[in-house]
């Protein structure tokens, strides 16, 4: 048998840690797109090393599409570098979205309960209604639905946030190939049955107002679709 032998760990080089630093600022915002970065001498300074690392760094940044040259000066990219998944990692995707879901639905299906007209209650009623065992029709309906939720919440911001995150996630091509892919057809079947089901109840409890009841729904029916997606699909 061959034995595995492990390469040496690498420790980060001085540029590599101040590429890091100013990538961590630039993701959380500290730098926000269009921000001018300091001048090399004032980084520097700033960092205690020699101008050297610090052009290693703002290279290695301008490669990964953080940062751009404007003239003589670098600037926070416009739009920052997209994230990519492939393989395994589709089903990082998965959790990241329904993480992310799972903050924003359950606040948005309170606000919508105790809020929400009665005509964007039988809408919410109507598209709840709807039964397909077809994939792209239940995508949309799946989609209008629970934008249909997040325009009764009546806060506009919750709204739109709600609906950039979706779009943005949803229209994953890694996201997509988990639910395409024939090996998961039948799963797949399932998952638009239960997901239709919860939907019946998540509208029914809303119509009653029974806030507790439509959050408790629509924190299960994500608990649900997630648990399927990362466990059961390949």
């Amino acid at each position: 048998m061959t034995k595995l032998v492990f390469d040496p760990v690498a420790r980060l080089t001085v540029s590599a840690e101040i590429r890091q630093r100013l990538a961590d600022a630039i993701q959380t915002g500290q730098l926000a797109p269009g921000t001018p970065l300091a001048p090399e001498r004032v980084l520097c300074q700033e960092f205690g090393v020699a101008r050297t690392s610090v052009r290693e760094a703002i290279q290695g940044l301008i490669i990964a599409g953080y940062v751009e040259r404007r003239g003589n000066r670098c600037v926070v990219a416009e739009q920052l570098p997209q994230v990519n998944f492939t393989g395994d990692d589709r089903k990082a995707l998965v959790a990241q979205l329904f993480e992310v879901r799972q903050v924003i639905e359950p606040a948005i299906v309170e606000l919508a309960a105790r809020r929400a007209t009665d005509e964007e209650r039988a809408t919410i009623t109507d598209i709840a209604a709807r039964t397909t065992d077809k994939l792209e029709e239940f995508r949309e309906t799946d989609r209008q639905f629970h934008s249909a939720l997040a325009r009764a919440c009546g806060n506009p911001l919750l709204n739109e946030v709600h609906a950039k995150a979706l779009s943005k996630l949803f229209g994953s091509g890694e996201f997509a190939s988990l639910l395409y892919a024939e090996v998961n057809r039948v799963e797949v079947i399932d998952i638009i049955r239960t997901s239709t089901e919860a939907h019946r109840a998540i509208a029914d409890a809303l119509v009653k107002g029974h806030t507790r009841k439509a959050v408790a729904a629509v924190i299960a029916h994500l608990d649900d679709v997630e648990r399927r997606m990362v466990e059961r699909l390949l």
